[in-house]
């Protein structure tokens, strides 16, 4: 037996629906898709239908009459039905619940006198649940409520600043959490004559952070725990987690978001409003006659700050912020300017006062007894008159206060000689409306980045390749785990015997599943930092993509990030040079590109807490100097140097600006966002082995109820993973079709292996001294190949893969002789999609127009464009470089690269290629021999031409090579230079390849210095195709395939 049960939207009573026709149900359950990174489709059913019964009618108050006034058939059970919420359910068979959810009324059918409706599993409410509320709105009191929690806000002194450095702590105002809220170090501008934090530890003084109140409390920004806010939002929804190994990883809880991004400081709450007096007696204070002397200053005390004033004026008294003590002082929580209203009401005499007699009030604050801040009346003068007469006056005020400072209410009273003045209780007040404090409460509500909760969840979700699993019994509990964590949690289940051996059963490609260009990428910004990488570097700092190989495979995979990059750099001198003295204290630039000052357009930013790194300089933050400060990072080890397998909060490793130092050290993680959760996730379906299988099979009830997605289905002795069940009829004993994927025993590697003939190894780590580690796909061995170091696009050198190598394109010479220095900034892989740099070449920058295409004689130094004729399928390269020479009397020289005589100096020419030739030479004499005729410093500059074919085997140049005379300049003592290119074969720097060396010659009795800027054009010849077997088209044209291949008969 099939029941509905349906919820009614008020009480939540549970109410058995009628279905129509129990054996016609029909249920799908599909998994997410990849490509659809959030969209993990819940259990869903396809649409069904309800008859228009009185149980069913009563359920729905008859929503399909629509001249029934719903308003008079309430009853106190039942309000209207609102098709515009959900509706919550169960299906159940024989009494075994398979799907929670809720359902959504679609229409009703007045012909065949049915509710159609479509159930909804439980997956899907969370993320319905989120709407469209901001992050902000995590922290209202209630869903109806404009008014924001104060829990999470941190008073800015000093002392909290330093505090929230420790994670065992907790500074917050409601004491939500140690460790919720912290102050890093990050410079926003705010403070130096150039708008940016420095250091300067020298004989003669210590500047900038090492001197105190530098660097104040309000010239810091909160950051939040990721964990903190993620739970957060995910409470405010109407859910709770289960503790998870990832939700309790240091790669998760150390992890922090900055607040603040999009405003120049941090958002402060206004001081706790107050309005207070002094209820004793109905006369506060007496002046002249036997009172108070007359012409002095006078302190007021109000120590009622509760219920009404005297006489009810003002009718409220309240300290929302308990800012007054119980003498009647007001203690300024925080260093601002408080703004408010004095008022005193006053009575004097029945006789007339003085001309001249006056008032004045006075607000200030100071240290000690002396006000050093203060407000000021003018004086209220001339007041007359044969009766008694009341008066008020109101004196706005502004006054600044130190933190922990008293502000003083006084008085001051001008009264003639037998004559009194008394200060009415009824009418005299201070009211304290608010401040614009220097530093204050830290608002963590208001310094919310302006984004909606779902897009924040989103990001999160895909960074960290999240599965969201909701509880059987309890929907509202939240499993959340990476995904192929929850694949591996799988249990192994034999569907063999299930098999519908009389239904078809069909194996194919995972092509529909894949994307041709992997792009894993965080957001541009205009902080400096990320200004700086972007016009380095090209890209976002930290992206990873690669494209993959495949002539049918189209589309991008891609994340939908609402942060940029966190990055560090030693704090610098009062000079921004490179130079800093203080190397292990490392902060973020948040400012403006080029010290240009605080800007209010950033993006939040994700850092790592490290821990508290101990200095051997004293800095300060205002007046209280400390030897350590949160080290925060974009990798996480505990405050030591990277590992190969610190979790970082990049997409994949790219040296930073810090690297080689005492912080970072020189071992690249591996661990970046793509390695650590995405590669073996994809793998399964990028895999040359992944495979689909579809079939049919029976399911039962309790089949349906006991899955999981992340079982491990086993058919036939294959084991696999469901992808989606189509058409479960529970009442109906028929095979239900299911689309499995073949699990993959995949190893963890860098990126996702790419089909290769050549290469069965994926990378997996970078080693510190450049060199990439491959281990093999299906044993995990080490493997060292030039074929996949090439498949990868790395650097082959002798007998090593080196993952950043040569002095362009990110890397910086060579680490096994040290030409160019080793000093690597680049990424490790940067796949050529579209004419990208693929940091290919030898010291300098090799870019593809097409993947795939090979360098021709790679040289260092080299600059060059790799593409493919796609009509003739000829490749061909572009490339320029730099050789040298030095020619001594007549004897021709051969050049080379680095100008030493005797060193690789061939020029290959490919197997059916040609090359055009330019080579432009500057020639100058370092040399008089005896008898020479040249001068010292004699120059020549000629521009050659020459083309060159290898046809078969056999080299040939053109013998109309020649100097193209046009170009020449030359002393008038410079004599006759020539440059030749010569065919070669097996020596002059050869091996085996046929090629061409350059040959400089200079005049008699001199000795030349030489430098040769060569262009070189080849272009392949050798094609591949039969003619007569190529498929032509009616117009005459070859067929070709949208990958460029001809298609051939057979």
């Amino acid at each position: 037996m099939i029941e509905l049960f349906g919820y009614n939207q008020n009480t939540q009573d549970p109410h058995i629906l009628d279905i129509e026709n129990q054996g016609a149900v029909s249920l799908n359950y599909e998994v997410g898709k990849i490509g659809d990174l959030v969209g993990r489709s819940s259990p869903y059913s396809q649409t069904f239908t309800l008859p228009f019964t009185n149980g069913n009618n009563k359920f729905f108050r008859q929503f399909y009459n629509i001249n029934v006034d719903t308003e008079l058939v309430l009853t106190t059970d039942y309000v209207i039905f609102d098709p515009n919420i959900k509706t919550p359910c169960d299906i159940r068979v024989d009494g075994i619940p398979i799907i929670s959810g809720s359902f959504q009324l679609l229409k009703c059918s007045l012909k065949k006198r049915v509710y159609e409706i479509v159930v909804l599993g439980r997956e899907s409410d969370f993320f319905n649940a989120l709407g469209d509320k901001k992050l902000i709105d995590a922290f209202r009191l209630s869903s109806s409520s404009t008014a924001l929690l104060e829990t999470y806000n941190v008073n800015v002194t000093e002392a909290n600043i330093i505090d929230s450095w420790d994670l065992s702590n907790d500074v917050t105002n409601g004491n939500v959490g140690a460790g919720t809220i912290i102050f890093p170090i990050i410079d926003y501008g705010l403070v130096g004559d150039y708008n940016f934090i420095y250091l300067e530890d020298n004989a003669t003084w210590d500047t900038g952070l090492a001197e105190p109140s530098f660097l104040g409390p309000q010239d810091l920004k909160p950051s939040i725990q990721l964990q903190a806010l993620f739970n957060l939002i995910v409470k405010e929804a109407g859910f709770t987690l289960t503790t998870s190994t990832f939700l309790t990883s240091d790669a998760w809880t150390k992890a922090y978001m900055t607040l603040g991004s999009d405003r120049e400081s941090t958002a402060i709450t206004s001081v706790h409003q107050s309005q207070v007096s002094d209820t004793a007696s109905a006369t506060i204070q007496t002046w002249g006659s036997g009172g108070i002397s007359s012409g002095t200053w006078d302190t007021l005390l109000f120590p009622s700050q509760s219920g009404a004033g005297y006489a009810n004026n003002p009718p409220s008294l309240y300290d929302s912020g308990d800012d007054w003590n119980v003498g009647g002082e007001f203690i300024a929580p925080f260093t601002g300017q408080y703004s408010g209203q004095f008022i005193v009401t006053f009575d004097h005499g029945p006789a007339s006062i003085a001309e001249g007699a006056a008032l004045k009030l006075n607000v200030s604050s100071g240290i000690g007894t002396n006000p050093v801040f203060s407000s000021e009346s003018q004086y209220y003068n001339g007041y007359s008159g044969a009766v008694s007469a009341v008066n008020t006056f109101t004196f706005p005020f502004q006054v600044l206060a130190l933190a922990g400072d008293s502000i003083d209410f006084r008085v001051r009273f001008v009264v003639e000689s037998g004559f009194s003045v008394d200060l009415l209780a009824s009418g005299t007040f201070v009211t304290i409306l608010g401040s614009n404090s220097i530093a204050g409460i830290a608002d963590t509500p208001a310094n919310m980045p302006d984004l909606s909760q779902k897009d924040f969840i989103t990001d999160i979700v895909q960074r960290f390749n999240l599965a969201i699993i909701s509880d059987t019994s309890t929907p509202t509990l939240l499993t959340i785990i990476p995904w192929q964590d929850y694949i591996d949690l799988g249990i192994r289940k034999d569907w063999t015997q299930k098999l519908d051996l009389s239904q078809e059963r069909t194996i194919s490609p995972t092509s529909k599943y894949k994307k041709q260009l992997i792009n894993f990428s965080d957001l541009e910004d205009e902080d400096n930092r990320n200004v700086s990488n972007q016009e380095t570097y090209g890209s976002v700092f930290g992206n990873y993509t690669q494209k993959i190989t495949g002539d049918y495979l189209n589309g991008t995979l891609e994340n939908k990030s609402v942060f940029s990059p966190f990055s560090v750099n030693p704090i610098p001198r009062q000079d921004y040079s490179s130079i800093t003295d203080a190397p292990t204290l490392l902060i973020h630039q948040g400012y403006a590109h080029g010290t240009g000052g605080p800007i209010a357009s950033c993006k939040p930013k994700l850092f790592y807490h490290n821990g508290l790194q101990s200095l051997s300089i004293e800095i300060y933050i205002g007046e209280t100097g400390v030897f350590n400060y949160p080290l925060c990072l974009p990798y996480y080890n505990a405050g030591a140097q990277m590992a190969v397998d610190s979790p970082m909060l990049y997409w994949q490793f790219q040296t930073p600006g810090s690297w080689g130092g005492a912080i970072f050290g020189t071992t690249p993680s591996s661990e970046g966002y793509f390695k650590r959760y995405w590669q073996e996730f994809l793998t399964s379906y990028y895999d040359s082995s992944a495979r689909l299988l579809e079939c049919s099979v029976y399911l039962t009830a309790s089949d349906i109820y006991n899955f999981e997605f992340n079982d491990e289905i086993v058919i036939e002795d294959t084991a696999y993973r469901v992808l989606k069940i189509s058409g479960f009829q529970p009442f109906a004993n028929v095979p239900t079709k299911v689309q499995l994927l073949k699990k993959i025993n995949n190893v963890g590697a860098l990126q996702v292996p790419e089909p290769s003939n050549l290469c069965n190894a994926t990378p997996y780590a970078f080693f510190p001294n450049g060199i990439v580690g491959f281990q093999d796909n299906e044993t995990g061995a080490t493997v060292v190949s030039e074929d996949c170091c090439n498949t990868y696009n790395y650097n082959w050198v002798g007998t090593n893969c080196y993952w950043n190598y040569g002095g362009g394109g990110g890397g910086a010479g060579d680490p096994t002789t040290g030409l160019g220095g080793w000093n690597p900034h680049g990424k490790p892989n940067d796949g050529t999609v579209g004419g990208t740099a693929d940091n290919s070449g030898k010291g300098g920058f090799s870019s593809r127009k097409n993947k795939g295409i090979p360098n021709i004689n790679p040289t260092f130094g080299e600059h060059s464009i790799r593409g493919n004729n796609i009509e003739s399928q000829s490749n061909s390269v572009y490339k320029n470089f730099v050789y040298y020479a030095t020619s001594e009397d007549t004897t021709a020289r051969i050049a080379t690269p680095t100008g030493i005589e005797g060193a690789k100096s061939g020029i290959t020419i490919a197997y059916n290629t040609m090359a055009r030739m330019t080579i432009r030479a500057l020639s100058v004499q370092t040399h008089v021999l005896s008898g020479g005729t040249g001068s010292y410093g004699s120059s020549s500059f000629n521009v050659w031409t020459f083309m060159v074919k290898n046809v078969n085997g056999t080299i040939t140049v053109n013998t109309d090579g020649k100097e193209q005379v046009d170009f020449r300049q030359a002393d008038s003592d410079a004599g006759t230079r020539t440059i030749d290119v010569v065919s070669t074969l097996g020596k002059a720097g050869f091996k085996s390849d046929q090629g061409v060396n350059i040959k400089c010659t200079g005049p008699a009795a001199s000795i030349l210095a030489w430098h040769l800027d060569c262009e070189v054009t080849y272009v392949e010849f050798d094609f591949p195709k039969e003619l007569t077997k190529l498929i032509l088209t009616e117009g005459g044209d070859f067929l070709i395939t949208e990958g460029g291949d001809y298609l051939e008969q057979e």
